[in-house]
């Protein structure tokens, strides 16, 4: 019961989040990242600064979060342990790429954007890939019997981060007309390939 409550907590915190994520994606839309204020973003969202700052600690989170990141472990952890590395990076790839892709590919395009072109926002996102790839690389390394600090598993995870970030990149330089899927599959692809073709 006491973990049937936390979910409900948690799906209702996201909720709140999207919420206020589509407002302030809403105002980037009109007035631009820089000119959009947190004050400019709770108004619009009918809640109070301080109400946001319960949800994002800043304007740049809004940006940056996701709902997928706090389930990231578990996509990982879904997947059978004796599945081929390339599909199991495939799979949770699509599963939250795909989810953000959509239910608003026209935010996600804008979300790139701003990634791809506001410093602080790409500095973050670097910060939070390299965290991401060693979460990453040590939930690879357990399912397959290896220490967490595991080289090989370091060099992958970080190997796909790079190959899902240049897919995407991809994608917002064609102002989002490709298939953004096909474009992860064939990056991640690419990457199998490459690691057979060192491997021989």
């Amino acid at each position: 019961m006491a973990e049937q409550s936390y979910d409900l907590r948690e799906r209702k915190r996201t909720k709140t989040r999207l919420m206020i994520q589509a407002e302030a994606f809403r105002l980037f839309a009109e007035k631009g990242y820089e000119n959009t204020t947190v004050d400019d973003i709770a108004f619009a969202a009918a809640i109070s600064p301080r109400t946001f700052f319960r949800y994002f600690p800043t304007k740049e989170d809004v940006v940056l979060w996701d709902e997928y990141d706090p389930i990231a472990a578990e996509l990982v952890a879904a997947r059978p342990d004796d599945e081929p590395l390339a599909e199991t990076l495939r799979a949770i790839t699509r599963a939250a790429i795909g989810g953000l892709y959509r239910r608003d590919p026209a935010q996600l395009l804008m979300r790139t954007r701003l990634l791809a072109s506001v410093p602080e926002l790409r500095a973050r996102m670097l910060a939070q890939q390299g965290s991401g790839g060693d979460m990453l690389a040590a939930l690879l390394a357990q399912k397959r019997g290896l220490r967490a600090d595991d080289l090989a598993a370091r060099v992958i995870a970080a190997a796909f981060g790079a190959a899902i970030i240049t897919a995407v990149d991809a994608w917002q330089r064609d102002d989002g007309k490709s298939d953004l899927l096909e474009l992860v599959d064939r990056a991640i692809h690419e990457l199998a390939e490459g690691m057979r073709e060192l491997g021989d």
